[in-house]
């Protein structure tokens, strides 16, 4: 029997994965690419009995920064901020939510620029966080940065619902990209953090080829947060963005970013595994949406045409929220009803 075989039948079993199977499947090609696709695919049956569930609007993100960064990142460098709402006072983030909630909008992604430490500013925002929950209930998650006990503590005090961190596998990736000392260890020590904060809801995010197109330290990502329960495993993708040190930096190949979906997949035998609304439009976008169907996703925000003719083309349910939702956690759902 060959090695991929071995590491296939294991995984199918519920048995996840260790870092050096993972770092094998990663480097898969033809035959066994095929193989990793088709196994992850019957695996997520198992999970998803067949649903998959694809969110058309996600919440709206607001920036507590304004148009604001201290950190300035290569990938970025203030671009995502122009589409966020700017709400760089508390009083300013109260009004916002509740212009939201007129709407019947159910929940808010607050978000924004960071400090020079990387930590996005939630810890001057308490008091609006709590009158937003008591005023409005509406479902609070945050971008966070890597925040410590004390302020995941304070947060969760306050009502918020979930914590959307990113997580880096390397030191080399913060480094380039970010400009910051990061790595593992800060990563881990963060959601250790958020677990001990009793938050309900940790959804942590893994961007494929951030470290400048190249990709594998996802996968120590993945590994890394494989230690914790995680409400949902998010991939995203890296967009090469016009007026950013990085726009030249082609994103990942899709079947790369296939392959480390099907690796989380396998490796979280009982998390769903969601693709975010962060990745490349065009035909980059529809080959990612479909491969990410085929090798058994649980769910897409934003999907394309691609991922609902490969859903029906597998004969899956599909499960399609019109109203602004948040693929990231898991308890949106049954909260909002």
């Amino acid at each position: 029997m060959e090695r991929i075989d071995k590491i296939l039948r294991k995984a199918v079993k519920g048995f996840g994965l260790t870092l050096t199977e993972a770092l094998f499947l990663l480097r898969t090609e033809g035959k066994d690419f095929d193989k990793l696709i088709q196994a992850s695919f019957k695996f997520s049956t198992k999970k998803t009995k067949r649903i998959i569930r694809f969110y058309e609007k996600a919440f709206p993100p607001v920036s507590l920064t304004g148009y604001e960064c201290e950190l300035d990142c290569n990938h970025c460098k203030k671009h995502y901020l122009m589409h966020m709402t700017p709400t760089e006072t508390p009083t300013k983030l109260v009004k916002v939510c509740e212009s939201f909630h007129k709407k019947g909008i159910k929940g808010v992604l607050l978000s924004g620029g960071s400090r020079k430490n990387g930590v996005v500013p939630l810890d001057s925002f308490l008091d609006a966080i709590k009158t937003v929950k008591k005023r409005f209930n509406m479902f609070i998650e945050a971008h966070t940065g890597p925040i410590n006990y004390e302020t995941s503590k304070l947060l969760v005090e306050v009502g918020l619902d979930a914590f959307l961190p990113d997580v880096v596998g390397d030191e080399e990736t913060p480094q380039k990209v970010y400009g910051l000392n990061l790595g593992p260890k800060t990563y881990e020590t963060m959601l250790k953090g958020m677990v001990k904060a009793g938050i309900k809801n940790i959804s942590p995010h893994v961007c494929v080829g951030l470290n400048f197109g190249k990709v594998g330290s996802e996968v120590n990502a993945l590994k890394l947060i494989s230690k914790f329960n995680p409400t949902v495993v998010v991939i995203t993708v890296f967009i090469p963005t016009p007026g950013t040190t990085m726009e030249n930096v082609p994103p990942p190949k899709p079947e790369d970013v296939a392959k480390i979906i099907a690796i989380a997949n396998l490796m979280f035998p009982k998390t769903p595994v969601s693709l975010g609304c962060v990745r490349p439009g065009g035909t980059h976008r529809d080959l990612v949406d479909r491969l990410a169907v085929k090798v058994g996703v649980s769910k897409i925000a934003v999907p394309s045409r691609s991922a609902y003719k490969e859903a029906e083309r597998l004969g899956l349910k599909v499960k399609v929220f019109h109203q602004n939702m948040c693929c990231c956690a898991e308890e949106v759902e049954k909260t909002l009803k």
